[in-house]
């Protein structure tokens, strides 16, 4: 097998390699959270939300990505749980009350739990207390639930910047001790497959991959992003045991539709048909300035098996 790689770059570009598979392999991509820490402890006095005396923590995420998936792990000492307050805050200013009062069933003490949102349970079900002192420290947290609302309206936004946090006790007579908080950032990813077949060997009615033969790929792009992802650039090397068919560019949404002819120069009005591919020496390379949310670009092309 080979490799091929895309060049992608939703606000800064980042290089990703790939493996290529055939057309009878399946492709899977392990996704792979980022881990944000704020561990400055801090007293959450008697309701004290909305004041000066709440808790407020920034989280730094230095780089910028597409988010895919957001999980947030809160570990404090407070007594009555259900008198806490948590929301969080993404850069781009969407604010998510991750915890709040429900049904009074938060009715146990100290959190060192998982917000999910693909937990099997709300956290409006957490009536467990949790004993304190809570050590050893998380991560791993001990319990996992879903947030009072879900985290995945920060999914499409980017990373990058400051997220903030707000803990507050927003009822009277309990109080505890914020000990840290860990934001779990997946990003999320633009997908690339390659598949190949035969077109012919010119021999025999079952073509194989002999001297002679043309093979067809296709090279996949899809974002699985919320939001357009632009300046992708996929880059394919012709495998050294071919040579490139001229003229046999293609494009379009899916392997299966690319139909769209393509010259092998990079210059001309095909470059914005709404996408460019052309071929130099060995090399294949495709030129995509916006990516639409949820959107796949294929790029085919043919070689003769030397």
């Amino acid at each position: 097998m080979g490799h091929f790689a895309v060049l992608s770059r939703p606000l800064t570009r980042a290089f990703v390699a790939f493996t290529l598979v055939t057309a009878s392999q399946n492709r899977a991509f392990a996704q792979v959270a980022n881990v944000y820490p704020n561990t400055t402890i801090g007293t959450i006095t008697d309701n004290n939300c909305g004041t000066a005396g709440q808790i407020v923590r920034t989280i730094n995420v230095p780089t910028s990505f597409i988010v895919g998936d957001v999980n947030l792990g809160v570990f404090a000492s407070h007594t009555y749980r259900s008198d806490l307050r948590i929301t969080l805050r993404s850069p781009s200013g969407t604010t998510v009350t991750v915890m709040t009062w429900s049904g009074n069933v938060q009715s146990g003490d100290n959190l060192n739990d998982l917000f999910d949102d693909e937990a099997a349970a709300a956290i409006s079900t957490h009536n467990a207390t949790v004993a304190d002192p809570l050590t050893p420290a998380p991560p791993a947290y001990s319990h996992s639930f879903r947030p009072s609302n879900p985290l995945s309206a920060f999914d499409g936004q980017n990373a990058g910047g400051n997220w903030v946090l707000t803990v507050c006790d927003g009822v009277s007579a309990d109080t505890g001790q914020f000990r840290r908080a860990d934001l779990y950032i997946t990003p999320a990813v633009v997908s690339v497959a390659k598949t190949s077949s035969i077109i012919t060997d010119g021999i025999s009615g079952s073509a194989k991959a002999i001297p002679g033969a043309i093979v067809q790929y296709c090279v996949l792009i899809t974002n699985a992003n919320g939001i357009p992802t632009t300046n992708v650039i996929p880059s394919d090397p012709i495998p050294n045991t071919a040579t490139y068919v001229p003229g046999s560019l293609m494009t379009g949404s899916t392997c299966a539709s690319a139909a769209l002819s393509e010259d092998d120069d990079s210059i001309g009005a095909d470059e914005n048909d709404p996408y460019g591919v052309s071929v130099s020496g060995n090399i294949v390379t495709g030129n995509i300035p916006t990516l639409a949310a949820n959107a796949s670009f294929a790029m085919i092309y043919r070689a003769t098996i030397n």
